[in-house]
Parts: structure tokens; C-alpha cells; sequence
């Protein structure tokens, strides 16, 4: 599994060089992979997807097979958040190499 986890932080770096960060986050919030993103912040990138999974159920889509994607934006940097067949997945980017920005 590690080797799976491994070639997909790869390849979220190779498809977009404004990415600084990468980690995944199992289901109980433990940090299986992190790259320049604090080991600490697993349990909240967990958090965040969870708390957004259950804002989905409240709305009128009440599509339980899909995850929402969170995206939080700063001055510098944007943060996505989605959580993927039971693993989250949080990617940092620097706003000032983003595409079109």
C-alpha cells in the first residue's frame, strides 16, 4: 500500500508545479505519507473532510458515493481537501505559481 500511496504523491508533484505539499490521512486520522505538510495537521485535513461529508447530508444532495472537495484560500497558498475511497488527501499550493493566476 505504501508503494501505491507513494506513486500517487508522485504524480500529484509531476501534474502541478504550483503543489507544495502533499499528505494522506487514513480513517482513523493517522498520517500514512506527508511532504512538506506537518505530521500534526493529519487529524484536522481528517477532520475537515469529515466535518464536509457531513454538510453534504444535511443539504439536498444527499449523494453519499461522493466525497465534497474543501478548498481553503489564503493570500498565499490554497489548500484542497477531499477525501478518496476512505483516504483523505490534502494538497497544498502556492498561489504565486498557480496557472493563470
Amino acid at each position: 500500500m505504501e508503494e501505491e500511496i507513494n506513486k500517487v504523491v508522485k504524480s500529484v508533484y509531476q501534474s502541478d508545479p504550483s503543489v507544495t505539499g502533499v499528505i494522506v490521512v487514513d480513517e482513523s486520522g493517522l498520517c500514512l505519507d506527508n511532504n512538506n505538510v506537518p505530521e500534526e495537521a493529519a487529524g484536522l485535513f481528517a477532520s475537515v473532510a469529515a466535518r464536509s461529508e457531513m454538510a453534504l447530508l444535511l443539504g439536498a444532495n444527499q449523494n453519499t458515493e461522493s466525497s465534497p472537495v474543501v478548498q481553503i484560500e489564503a493570500d498565499s497558498m490554497v489548500i484542497i481537501i477531499k477525501r478518496v475511497y476512505g483516504y483523505t488527501m490534502g494538497i497544498v499550493k502556492d498561489k504565486t505559481k498557480a496557472a493563470g493566476t
